[in-house]
């Protein structure tokens, strides 16, 4: 073998290994675009604010529109605030004591990209007919009773809830594989209150289940139920999964979330009183990194054996 077919030997199997990785390395979820990189996404429809008071964000901030954005800290976040628009002074920073890891950016494309996906998705959910569920208390919901449809090339098991309760103290869990994805679509029910906790078990992951809250306008943002997360600094149960909420008001007090809350309406987005998100996280999986550094090891000793040749 010359030197140039080595190369290209090299050269492809690389390719390979990386395409290979590229596709197999992170755990499931919903393909929702840019918008995986945020843990809060805020319509700011309106030119209205994200109001941040005494909280912790471990994850990106995004801001849509013309919206503003006012921290009075003290707060943490462990990430960025970007802006989907050109500064024009829309963002109050009034505490010594906030810490922005990230920075704050101006212009950021991948907020109205990621804000436009799940907005779509959020339609396209509200529009599908699935397995009607009542959600009252301490109820479990299993993956593979949802209806079955395709969506963005996805499987999706899709529940329509007919009512919902999940107070203090009460428990919605969700019980699905590594490789189920599950949508529960709460409109029409009113204004929807996670005040206790949700469990995942059987291995689903937290970008793998999506409350969908829908309904209303998606062309003002406005007319929709609102959202509001509050479990007492998860001593009532901890919020999980991506609370999707387009077109109606959020609110997320003394809340402990482990996922990523979407929408916010035209409307001032309260994220206030001691809460904390956490963004899930692509980890790379065990057998695709052992993948890449076989496929290495194997160019590693092809090279040593071209070089004692």
């Amino acid at each position: 073998m010359n030197v140039r077919s080595l190369s290209l030997l090299k050269a492809f199997t690389i390719a390979v290994l990386l395409s290979l990785c590229a596709s197999n390395a992170f755990a499931d979820g919903f393909n929702i675009g840019s918008a995986s990189n945020y843990g809060l996404l805020f319509q700011g429809g309106g030119g209205n604010t994200l109001q941040i008071t005494n909280v912790t964000v471990n994850g990106n901030v995004g801001v849509g529109n013309t919206g503003q954005a006012t921290d009075s800290g003290p707060s943490t976040i462990n990430g960025r605030i970007d802006f989907s628009a050109p500064n024009t002074g829309q963002f109050s920073n009034n505490n010594a004591g906030n810490v922005i890891t990230g920075g704050v950016h101006y212009s950021v494309g991948d907020v109205t990209s990621g804000l436009n996906t799940v907005n779509s998705l959020s339609q396209t959910l509200l529009g599908l007919a699935g397995t009607s569920v009542s959600i009252n208390g301490n109820t479990t919901v299993n993956a593979s009773a949802g209806a079955v449809f395709i969506v963005n090339g996805q499987t999706v098991h899709v529940f329509d809830a007919s009512a919902f309760t999940n107070g203090g103290g009460q428990t919605l869990t969700i019980n699905g594989t590594s490789s189920d994805l599950v949508a529960i679509n709460l409109d029409g029910l009113g204004n929807i209150q996670f005040h206790g906790g949700i469990i995942f078990t059987g291995g689903i992951g937290g970008d793998s289940v999506l409350f969908n809250i829908g309904g209303g306008n998606y062309s003002t943002l406005t007319g929709a139920s609102s959202l509001d997360i509050n479990n007492n600094g998860g001593t009532a149960g901890i919020a999980q999964g991506i609370f999707l909420d387009p077109n109606g008001a959020i609110s997320v007090v003394n809340a402990t979330v482990q996922g990523r809350v979407f929408g916010g309406d035209s409307h001032d987005f309260q994220y206030v009183s001691g809460a904390t998100l956490t963004a899930p996280s692509s980890v790379p999986e065990p057998g695709s990194i052992m993948l890449l550094g076989s496929g290495l090891s194997g160019i590693g000793l092809l090279l040593r054996r071209r070089r004692q040749q």
